[in-house]
């Protein structure tokens, strides 16, 4: 499996390669993080795109992303995620809330970018809700 520090200096590659020069990434033990001006988030995701990345809500006017590396085999694993859901159907006691849900992760047939459908789906039961879920954080 890619190390987060060999991770991390691609992701920086990719994002620098795309104009980015107001670039900040953290490494995780799992997963990087990197930040970018929030306007300019859609060059971000073009940028990022040969990554497994799921984007995380926007923090002081920086568009998030966790950016993941490719599983070694087909073992499947759990990630902890803290979000937020909006829109009908939510229980009134969820408005607002950070919520939190263990999301499968099965290599081969889901990514970490699957996880907004995942939640959409276990909370509303329709995975065409993804957008009504915005990630704060994984654990």
């Amino acid at each position: 499996m890619t190390t987060p520090e060999d991770l991390r200096a691609t992701a920086l590659s990719s994002l620098t390669a795309g104009g980015f020069s107001d670039v900040t990434t953290t490494a995780d033990e799992a997963f990087v993080i990197a930040t970018v001006p929030a306007s300019r988030s859609s060059w971000a995701d073009f940028a990022l795109a040969s990554h497994t990345t799921l984007r995380l809500a926007d923090n002081a006017d920086r568009a998030r992303y966790a950016i993941f590396p490719t599983p070694d085999d087909a073992t499947s694993y759990h990630r902890t995620v803290h979000f937020r859901a909006t829109g009908p159907g939510l229980a009134q006691q969820d408005s607002g809330q950070v919520l939190c849900h263990t999301v499968r992760i099965v290599p081969g047939l889901t990514t970490e970018a699957d996880i907004p459908r995942a939640l959409a789906t276990a909370l509303f039961n329709d995975s065409s809700r993804a957008g009504d879920i915005s990630v704060t954080r994984l654990a």
